[in-house]
């Protein structure tokens, strides 16, 4: 009795200890695949740290890597905040540098930056949130649905809230002083809409034919902020934080425009060029068009609800059938809210910001699960963007932003004369074209005058900046110029 009784129970303990061992196994299985997903992001994260590059390399010539802190230390950025997506989530974010140039006010990934024209990202998907509650429509005539302002348009033309929101509803800049001393008064979106004290701008107004192609412009999102806040009852910022926010579980940005006694600890103060710390620390730049404050990890989160819509995720934060509209070109280049580029499993979004003292860029693609946000605080921070943005790329294996070869052509210097001039990206905003020691150059204000180096008769490259194309008419006069074959700089007379 006793040996059958024996026999089972060590039968059993012989099944326990194997269940244990199985079940030890699993989990040694589990860490060490946890600790080398960690292994492998630290990796790519390094790469990303010291890879950065030269977006071009000229043949014949080495080429140059540096790291993230030389780069830091070359364009005078006393912070830049990173937060990188891989496979649909957050893979990794950090923040590098000073609050304000020098230590000890370390930067950390909840410090808060100003986003810029990123902004106008958030400003979409509030828009489209409403019209995907059906508060709202695409095609509606938007003085139709403005009830406390009316647009002035003497074109006779509607003007539709897709066209507000891919840049096509011909709507003037407006012209005037958009970035305000905290320290002073602020105007109501209402006052900035009319052109009245204490807002330093111009009326906005239709200036053209509605419909009629691609203009950038700040007062069309000025108008479509008033229209959310006419539909919703409640002021734009408070709007947005019920629109997106808080279904996006975003915990640190916000449209309110921060005085002195009103701003947070946790910010970074813009910087000059010369990495000197902004008069007043930073400048109110007004919301919708601009204004945001955030994080890199807050952005990714938006970045990463447009990639899940866009792919038909249960439970996302648009249709599929409103995310593809958002990412499918309304115009030269542009969707709604966003600039497009590529196409089929390499289509991307983007949105670049720059205002007095900071730079940003958003860039993602639709369906590979890829992107990245980058904020900076200074002037030329846009410069290291762009290098991040390759360094990222080689790091994941993006299709886009990798360093080319190419070779330098000759044209002689009663050849390059004719290019010599300013163009104008934006109102009072100039590319200027110089010719020195026979020689090319081209720079944009805050940034480093670079050579043109000469790759075809009228196409021109840089080694730290975007290549250069020159349109002519046809008495073979240059009238334009083209920034990587997607922005155009028209000449001035």
């Amino acid at each position: 009795m006793k040996t059958s009784v024996i026999r089972p129970t060590a039968a059993l303990a012989t099944s326990m200890a194997l269940i244990s061992l199985s079940i030890g196994a699993a989990r040694l299985r589990a860490q060490a695949s946890k600790t080398n997903d960690k292994t492998s992001v630290s990796a790519q994260q390094e790469k990303v740290e010291t890879g950065l590059t030269e977006r071009v390399h000229i043949k014949g010539r080495p080429l140059s890597h540096w790291t993230i802190s030389q780069r830091m230390a070359h364009y005078r950025v006393p912070a830049v905040s990173i937060a990188v997506i891989n496979k649909g989530a957050l893979e990794w974010a950090r923040t590098y540098g000073w609050k304000q140039a020098g230590p000890p006010d370390m930067a950390d990934t909840e410090t808060l930056f100003q986003a810029a024209s990123v902004s106008k990202v958030i400003t979409a998907l509030a828009t489209l949130r409403l019209v995907q509650l059906k508060d709202l429509g695409l095609k509606d005539d938007v003085s139709e649905r403005l009830h406390s302002w009316k647009l002035p348009n003497s074109s006779g033309d509607m003007v539709t809230i897709d066209e507000l929101l891919s840049h096509n509803a011909a709507i003037n800049w407006p012209p005037g002083e958009s970035a305000l001393a905290p320290a002073g008064p602020l105007p109501s979106l209402l006052q900035r809409l009319k052109g009245e004290p204490p807002a330093q701008n111009k009326p906005v107004q239709v200036d053209g034919t509605p419909g009629s192609g691609f203009r950038y412009s700040n007062g069309g999102y000025l108008i479509l902020g008033q229209l959310i806040s006419d539909t919703t009852g409640k002021n734009f910022s408070e709007s947005v934080e019920d629109l997106v926010f808080r279904p996006l579980h975003v915990t640190h940005s916000t449209f309110q425009a921060f005085t002195p006694d009103s701003a947070p600890k946790n910010i970074a103060f813009g910087h000059t060029a010369d990495g000197v710390v902004e008069d007043g620390q930073w400048r109110v730049v007004g919301a919708p068009e601009g204004g945001l404050w955030t994080t890199a990890s807050d952005l990714a989160q938006a970045v990463i609800a447009i990639q899940r819509s866009f792919r038909g995720a249960k439970g996302s934060f648009l249709s599929p059938a409103l995310a593809k509209q958002m990412l499918t070109r309304q115009n030269d280049g542009w969707g709604l809210g966003v600039q497009l580029q590529g196409s089929g499993d390499n289509l991307a979004f983007r949105h670049d910001g720059s205002t007095p003292g900071y730079k940003a860029v958003l860039f993602a693609y639709a369906s590979r699960g890829q992107g990245a946000v980058i904020l900076t605080n200074a002037d030329r921070g846009g410069e290291l963007a762009d290098e991040l943005l390759y360094s990222i790329a080689a790091a994941y294996d993006w299709p886009d932003f990798q360093v080319v070869e190419k070779e330098i052509v000759e044209i002689r210097p009663e050849g390059l004369k004719q290019f010599v001039g300013q163009y104008e990206m934006a109102p009072g905003a100039y590319a200027t074209v110089t010719l020195d020691d026979g020689k090319l150059y081209g720079q944009v204000r805050g940034r480093d005058r670079n050579e043109l180096f000469p790759e075809s008769a009228t196409r021109f490259f840089m080694i730290e900046g975007p290549t250069v194309e020159f349109e002519k008419d046809g008495t073979g006069k240059v009238t334009a110029l083209v920034f990587d074959g997607t922005f155009r700089a028209q000449r001035r007379p």
